[in-house]
């Protein structure tokens, strides 16, 4: 292949565009048991069926930004009535000198465009203690001693105001809130506690200093058992699991746009979030050879869930034959570019060069996998999404992968 100005003269013989297109290339196989909600072009919340793609957004400035492919994790929402607060498992606090909430049932217009928002006016009180508050409350779910869990809802104010809000897990971590007329998702996260049974709580208290009330939306309520928050899993009368995401293209060993001496991956991902208390796992991008639980043989690059370290490795019968290893932590938004050719193997990752390997043989991996390691491994996911893949069938020089991933 030429090589003009440090770019390849050549196109990809692979070009998977998932947040330019939107559309999930026929020739991959996606799998997802459940139905799973995402954000779509015109910022509304919406549901995917079961085994449909999810081709996520966010606001950015005001502004609507593609993401590209979601892939999940399993996840289930311990909360049983999600959109409604008025339902079981949902009660009402005030103390001191504060009024009774008020909850108005459907009052607005939710995140995913339905009159299923509920109204709720909290009251601080005249008082200047933390006595002196209102909050409504969920503590209808059970949770495991010393685990790691997300709590999350979506907010807005009825009339523009900005106000300040408490939002927490009773007795445990509490976080201050700054809710505006516009809706967002709120996230409070624990790692760990003693208790087995936490509250999902909103609240006004003396502490929040001159709020004396807020007049809140509040809409898609959902606590999970894990240190980050997932895409949002609605419920009502029951507890919901939204299964895990698998994306993969086989056999790509019997294509004409792939090589089995050589070849270049180059690929964009969003922030990865890890945990130092989590299992290791091993998701990734790029070839593997296998379809239960391992990745050996594979070309892949790595990021561990358990530390955020990313690792390129090439593994033969489970023991790697060449292995380059970022220094640092990696999982935050990179453009990375990894090849492969027998004795000869580099690292790229937003336009610096990670390191290169000159030992081992190319291993037999024609699995291309797309943010998971395994396809019977549910654990093994991004949780991110993958913006965009390129693949070209040779070895493009070191300069020419920095370029591409700048």
């Amino acid at each position: 292949m030429a090589i003009s100005q440090n770019f390849p003269d050549e196109g990809p013989t692979l070009n998977l565009n998932f947040a330019g297109g939107k559309v999930l290339d026929p020739r991959i196989t996606f799998i997802r048991s459940s139905v799973g909600t995402y954000m779509d072009a015109n910022g509304l919340v919406v549901t995917a069926s079961a085994d449909e793609p999810r081709f996520d957004h966010r606001y950015v400035n005001g502004e609507i930004e593609s993401l590209g492919l979601l892939v999940e994790e399993q996840r289930t929402n311990l909360l049983t009535n999600s959109e409604d607060v008025t339902a079981t498992g949902w009660g009402k606090y005030y103390g001191g000198t504060a009024s009774d909430p008020v909850i108005t049932a459907n009052y607005g217009i939710a995140p995913d465009g339905t009159q299923t928002a509920d109204r709720v006016q909290l009251d601080k009180g005249a008082g200047t203690t933390t006595t002196d508050n209102t909050n409504i409350y969920n503590n209808s779910y059970s949770t495991v001693a010393s685990q790691p869990y997300a709590q999350s809802v979506w907010l807005k104010t009825t009339d523009g105001s900005t106000k300040s809000v408490r939002f927490s897990f009773s007795g445990e971590s509490a976080e201050i809130k700054t809710v505006t007329g516009t809706w967002q998702r709120f996230v409070n996260k624990t790692a760990s506690a003693s208790d087995t049974v936490r509250h999902f709580r909103l609240s006004l208290r003396g502490s929040l200093g001159t709020s004396d009330s807020a007049d809140l939306l509040v809409w898609g309520a959902q606590v999970e058992d894990g240190y980050f928050e997932t895409s949002y899993i609605p419920t009502s009368g029951s507890t919901v699991t939204r299964n895990h995401d698998r994306a993969y293209y086989e056999n790509v060993d019997q294509t004409d746009w792939f090589s089995k001496t050589e070849g270049t991956v180059v690929f964009e991902h969003t922030d990865v979030p890890y945990n130092s208390s989590d299992d290791p796992h091993y998701p990734g991008v790029g070839f593997a050879n296998t379809t239960t639980g391992g990745s050996n043989p594979s070309i892949l690059y790595f990021i561990m869930k358990h530390n955020g370290n990313g690792q390129y490795l090439v593994r033969l019968g489970g023991g790697d034959s060449a292995n380059i290893t970022p220094s640092g932590v990696v999982a935050s938004a990179s453009k990375v570019g990894f090849v492969y050719k027998e004795d000869d193997y580099a690292l790229v990752r937003n336009g610096s060069l990670v390191g290169t390997d000159t030992s081992g043989a190319v291993p037999a991996a024609y699995m291309l996998i797309l943010g998971m390691n395994a396809i019977s491994n549910t654990g093994n996911n991004w949780n991110a999404h993958l913006k965009n893949l390129q693949y070209y069938p040779t070895r493009l020089s070191n300069t020419v992968l920095q370029n591409l991933t700048k």
